[in-house]
C-alpha cells in the first residue's frame, strides 16, 4: 500500500524536467509556491521583476509551504530558508499591531483623473491604515494629503495645487514637506510595472505587475507616509520643506520604511509578514553594496540599495531582534545629528547610539547584514543565535 508523504523542496529533480518547457519560464503568484507535474517539482522564484515557475534545485533548503503527493519512500521536511525565519519572527512583532486603535486624522486626497475607482478605495484604506495601526500618532496632529497618478505627466498636474513636482523627474514615489502639508506623491504604474514603463495601458498589457506590483504599489503609501512620521518623530515639522530625513542613515530611513509598510500590510490582510524583497534577485543586485555605502550614496543597477537590496536586509535584522519600536528610538535619537553632506561615514557619527540600542558596534552588524545577504544568495541557513537580542563582538 502507497503511503501518503509531504514532499518538499530539496529533492533532485528528475532528468525529464528539462523537457517541460511549457511550466519552465511562465508566470507564477507568489515567491516559495511549489508544484508538481509529471513528477517534476517546480518552485515559484523571482526573476527580474517577474515571478516565474523553475525546476526545484537539489540543495536542501527550509519553506513553510508544502506540496503533498504519493510516495512509497521515506517523507522529507524542508526546513524555513534563512527569509522565512526572519519573516517568522517578525510576524511576533505584528501581532500586538492588530489591537491598535489609533485616531485617523483628515487626510486630504487628490486622483488624477484615470484612477479607477478601486484604486482609489484602495488609497484610502492603506492611508487610513497606516494611522489606525502604525507607529506615528505625532503625524496625525499635522495636515495630510495624498496624490495619487497613473502617469509622470498626470502626477504633475495632480500634485500642482499643493507643490510644483515637475522637476523631480521621472516619478514613482515620494514624501516632501510643502509648508502646508505633510505631502504624499504617488504614480502607481511606476510601482506596479518599474519606471520603464510610461502608461497605465502598457502595464495593464504585463498584468499590473503581478502580485509583485500590487505588493510595491501597496508598500510604498505606507512607506512615504512612514517618511514624514520619521521626521515628526524626531521633533520636527513633517509639512515644512526640510532635509532632516537626511539626520538618519540612508538604508535606515528608507529600509525601516519598507519593513513597517510590509508589516502594516500584514496587519491589514489578517496574514503573516512577507516582504518579497528579500530576494536572490535583490540580494544579488546589491552585494557591493554594503550599508556603508548604502548610507551616503544610493546606489546598485540604477535602482539604489539603500531600501531593497541593502536596507530591507539590515532592518530586517534590527526588527526582528528587536523589535520595531527599538528601532524607532534610533530614529528619535537621531534628531540632532547633521544631515549626511557633514558625514561619510555613518557608523563614526552614530557610534555610541547603535551600540546602546542594539548592543554591537556598527561594522559588526555591517558583518551581520552580509550574513543574511549571502544565506538568502546561497540558499544556507544563519547561525543558531543570529536573530537572539543579545550583545556581540
Amino acid at each position: 500500500m502507497a503511503l501518503v508523504g509531504v514532499m518538499l523542496l530539496g529533492v533532485s529533480a528528475p532528468v525529464g524536467a528539462r523537457d517541460q518547457p511549457e511550466i519552465v519560464g511562465t508566470k507564477c503568484a507568489r515567491v516559495g509556491v511549489m508544484r508538481t507535474v509529471k513528477g517534476v517539482r517546480y518552485t515559484c522564484a523571482s526573476s527580474g521583476r517577474n515571478l516565474v515557475w523553475r525546476v526545484s534545485s537539489s540543495r536542501s533548503s527550509r519553506a513553510a509551504t508544502a506540496v503533498t503527493t504519493t510516495s512509497t519512500s521515506t517523507t522529507v521536511v524542508r526546513r524555513p530558508t534563512a527569509a522565512e525565519v526572519v519573516a517568522a519572527k517578525i510576524t511576533t512583532y505584528v501581532e500586538p499591531m492588530r489591537t491598535r486603535n489609533q485616531r485617523i486624522p483628515t487626510i486630504e486626497y487628490r486622483f488624477g483623473p484615470s484612477v479607477g475607482e478601486a484604486d482609489r478605495l484602495l488609497t484610502r484604506q492603506l492611508a487610513e491604515a497606516f494611522f489606525k495601526f502604525g507607529s506615528f500618532p505625532q503625524l496625525a496632529s499635522y495636515r495630510n494629503a495624498i496624490s495619487v497618478s497613473l502617469s509622470n505627466a498626470e502626477v504633475i498636474e495632480t500634485t500642482a495645487p499643493w507643490m510644483n513636482v515637475s522637476g523631480w523627474g521621472k516619478i514613482a514615489g515620494g514624501y516632501t514637506g510643502t509648508g502646508t502639508y505633510s505631502l504624499v506623491v504617488q504614480n502607481f504604474t511606476a510601482h506596479r510595472c518599474g519606471s520603464g514603463v510610461d502608461s497605465a495601458a502598457a502595464c495593464a498589457e504585463r498584468g499590473n505587475g503581478g502580485d509583485l506590483g500590487r505588493y510595491q504599489m501597496r508598500v510604498n503609501v505606507m512607506h512615504e507616509f512612514s517618511h514624514g512620521g520619521k521626521v515628526a518623530l524626531m521633533g520636527y515639522d513633517p509639512t515644512q520643506i526640510n532635509r532632516n530625513l537626511e539626520r538618519m542613515p540612508m538604508w535606515l530611513a528608507s529600509g525601516i520604511s519598507n519593513v513597517q509598510g510590509a508589516m502594516l500590510l500584514a496587519v491589514l490582510d489578517g496574514g503573516a509578514y512577507f516582504n518579497p524583497s528579500i530576494s536572490v534577485t535583490q540580494a544579488d543586485r546589491c552585494r557591493n553594496a554594503p550599508i556603508s555605502l548604502a548610507s551616503t550614496s544610493d546606489t546598485g543597477g540604477g535602482w539604489g540599495c539603500r531600501g531593497q537590496g541593502t536596507g530591507d536586509f539590515a532592518n530586517e535584522i534590527l526588527v526582528a531582534r528587536f523589535g520595531l519600536d527599538k528601532v524607532l528610538e534610533f530614529v528619535a535619537g537621531s534628531r540632532s545629528h547633521p544631515t549626511k553632506d557633514t558625514w561619510s561615514d555613518w557608523s563614526s557619527a552614530w557610534a555610541g547610539l547603535f551600540q546602546s540600542l542594539f548592543l554591537q558596534s556598527p561594522s559588526s552588524f555591517e558583518r551581520d547584514v552580509e550574513t543574511y545577504r549571502l544565506a538568502v544568495i546561497n540558499g544556507t541557513d544563519l547561525p543558531i543565535d543570529f536573530l537572539d537580542a543579545k550583545v556581540r563582538p
